[in-house]
């Protein structure tokens, strides 16, 4: 959907860049001018600097994870979110627009951000990793997530929901539960159905094969050598994905709706917003937990890469002292 997907194509970069962010430090970290990486927080809003990075192909643009990243948001996210507008303009509007009122502009914007969001999502996320620090570039993901939940169940008027469950606008505004039966046989399914049954293995996929090529690379991520252990690894890795996605942010904002229907916006959004940082994204919350099962490690703060030891100066300092 349009008000959604800004939210999600960032959320899919940014979860690209997590799910290889072992080998985003390492190759940084083996960088000759890595000490020009100290980013301060106006440098990771700097867009200038994102497109010159681009252009004088940087490592951080030549590698597969951030081609692969560039490549599943323009060859199936966009797409997919095209077709639906195009098809379904009501739905993919969220029951607001139709043919006859989406100005073209709109339709180029829509395309245009579900890439460049993508992008910028990968970008801060890639910086934080570079800091170290772990947890604030996960909570990239995990807010992307939030925001697109969120609009989908309450929206911008406490019926996303219905809006989402409604095939047109027609059944929206005589909205009833026995719209979902007339949505699942709707093209809107057949298309999410077609374009979903291909992407989202894909991207689990590829994620998982990131995840476990740092966790090989990495000693102290404590990846199992024997085979069947490692299917049972791969099992739960992808259950804790998939809860972090579809269970706890989905939970949330479902959470979030049901709270701001019953007390309204300023209550209900104060106690929602409340429990889900306690619960979730504190300390003590879930979140924390399950990306340190995510990404095995032991902490969510790392040192920079541009303090981390060169491999090639302590080879030196090995070759200088057995010549000696």
């Amino acid at each position: 959907m349009v008000e959604v997907d800004v939210f999600w194509s960032y959320g899919l970069g940014a979860s690209f860049a997590l799910a290889a962010f072992r080998q985003i430090r390492r190759i940084e970290a083996e960088r000759e001018d890595v000490q020009e990486l100290k980013l301060n927080r106006r440098q990771l809003r700097d867009i200038g600097r994102l497109v010159k990075e681009i252009e004088k192909g940087d490592p951080a643009f030549t590698n597969q994870y951030f081609l692969k990243t560039l490549l599943f948001l323009s060859l199936l996210f966009v797409p997919s979110g095209s077709n639906l507008l195009w098809s379904n303009p009501n739905w993919e509007t969220m029951q607001v627009g139709s043919y006859e009122t989406i100005p073209g502009w709109l339709v180029s914007g829509f395309t245009i951000t579900n890439v460049t969001q993508g992008i910028l999502g990968y970008w801060i996320t890639r910086n934080l990793l570079l800091k170290g620090e772990y947890y604030k570039a996960a909570q990239q993901t995990i807010y992307a997530y939030l925001g697109f939940w969120f609009i989908l169940v309450n929206g911008w008027d406490k019926t996303g929901y219905k809006r989402f469950f409604s095939r047109n606008r027609e059944a929206f505004d005589s909205w009833h539960w026995t719209n979902v039966f007339g949505w699942l046989t709707s093209d809107v399914v057949r298309i999410l159905l077609a374009y979903g049954l291909f992407f989202i293995p894909l991207m689990l996929h590829w994620m998982t094969a990131w995840l476990k090529e740092g966790y090989e690379a990495d000693p102290e991520a404590g990846w199992p050598a024997d085979e069947q252990e490692q299917m049972l690894e791969f099992m739960k890795l992808n259950g804790y994905l998939l809860f972090t996605v579809l269970g706890w942010t989905l939970g949330s904002a479902v959470l979030a709706h049901l709270l701001i229907r019953w007390f309204g916006w300023t209550i209900g959004g104060a106690l929602a917003s409340g429990l889900v940082y306690l619960g979730g994204l504190s300390k003590w919350g879930l979140a924390p937990r399950l990306l340190k099962k995510i990404m095995r490690v032991a902490d969510l703060e790392a040192p920079p890469v541009w303090e981390l030891p060169r491999e090639y100066e302590v080879v030196e300092e090995e070759l200088i002292i057995v010549s000696a």
